[in-house]
């Protein structure tokens, strides 16, 4: 039976055996579920068996009028025992989580005359609840990936200070070839002035500075030479010199983008630590649900 409709003639040949309680209850039944938040399927019960069940709108238990208490049920405990019970009935029984609460019903005199149990589908609760906890872990495995970016590139920029240090050291170390290369030249053009001026002395001596002429013009292309090399050198520390340059900026490039990098890694980081506790609070307030209280 759905929504308003009226008593059958089974609930109604009822009329007139029940108090007014379990009567009154049999006539609102049908309109709980739209004062309701939750989609519930609603009972009520004599002391021996079903008078009326109102099914839920998205789902319906397999009872019908007349059907007897049975043992260890939520209502039958309840009209037995003189108090409210409500207990979570497993997926596997009808296919979904349901949370079951009764309460007994009294006459005027505190006699227990029936009583009315509700069950309510957990299926969305459940379902938030699994989204939550798998929305959990993925958070937790982002948040734990962030973390090991954050370290991965604080690492690798202690990496690239240190292959600038030793850039800066080799650029020292070519300032130093180029201080030793300009003594060379010096000393090679001060050879090849005391080879010209001993070339010219051995001239003037005649025969007697022939030897002495050829060993002025061997220290004059040695001179030479040296001289050559001297500013070959200075044309590779040169090349050195502008390809550690190229080498400095391109580090204080990536230097500049790790910064970034690591400032955005921990911004996302804040924000999954935040995502995670929400997502925390979420899971708990959907296990609330399930709680029998």
């Amino acid at each position: 039976m759905n929504g308003y409709e009226e008593w059958n003639e089974t609930e109604a040949s009822e009329k007139g055996k029940n108090p007014e309680l379990l009567e009154a209850f049999m006539k609102v039944a049908p309109y709980l579920n739209d004062l309701l938040t939750d989609d519930i399927t609603i009972g009520v019960y004599d002391t021996e068996k079903l008078l009326r069940n109102v099914p839920a709108k998205t789902f319906a238990l397999q009872v019908k009028p007349g059907d007897p208490l049975q043992e260890g049920d939520v209502i039958t405990n309840a009209i037995r025992k003189n108090t409210k019970q409500a207990m979570m009935v497993p997926k596997e029984l009808f296919g979904f989580p349901l949370v079951a609460r009764a309460i007994p019903l009294h006459d005027h005199t505190g006699k227990v005359i029936g009583g009315v149990g509700i069950g309510s589908s957990m299926e969305r609760a459940n379902e938030l609840y699994e989204i939550a906890a798998n929305l959990s872990s993925v958070v937790e495995q982002v948040s734990a990936t962030t973390q090991e970016m954050a370290m991965q590139i604080g690492n690798l920029n202690e990496q690239m200070k240190a292959i600038s240090e030793q850039a800066n050291d080799v650029s020292q170390s070519t300032t130093e070839i180029e201080q030793i290369t300009l003594a060379v030249k010096k000393i090679a053009d001060q050879s090849n002035i005391l080879g010209l001026n001993a070339s010219i002395e051995a001239a003037r001596v005649g025969d007697a500075g022939r030897g002495f002429a050829v060993v002025a013009n061997e220290v004059r292309n040695m001179a030479t030479d040296s001289r050559a090399n001297a500013d070959k050198i200075k044309q590779t520390t040169d090349s050195i010199r502008d390809l550690i340059t190229l080498l400095q900026n391109s580090i204080e490039l990536i230097n500049q983008t790790m910064e970034s990098q690591a400032a955005a890694t921990e911004e996302i980081s804040a924000t999954m630590v935040e995502v995670s506790g929400n997502t925390q609070k979420l899971a708990g307030l959907a296990q609330e649900v399930f709680e029998i209280k």
